[in-house]
């Protein structure tokens, strides 16, 4: 029970480097710690994408999307 406990409440850990700012926009590198990848981004967007599609690979989770339809909605 208690190894249960731990993969729930286990994190994901991301080092984000910004190497320039232009328009309003980030680009830098995003470190996955606990993988040791390396990927470099283009945009905000382009970061959180990032961040969003390891989420489910680490938290086995499945998270809603516009496809998925939730019972009770209209």
């Amino acid at each position: 029970m208690k190894k249960q406990e731990t993969q729930q409440t286990r994190s994901t850990n991301f080092l984000v480097s910004i190497y320039h700012q232009d328009h309003f926009s980030y680009q830098g590198l995003i470190h996955w710690i606990d993988t040791g990848e390396k990927i470099h981004f283009r945009s905000e967007l382009e970061l959180m994408n990032l961040i969003h599609n390891a989420l489910p690979i680490v938290q086995n989770q499945e998270i809603r999307n516009w496809d998925k339809q939730e019972q009770g909605s209209a």
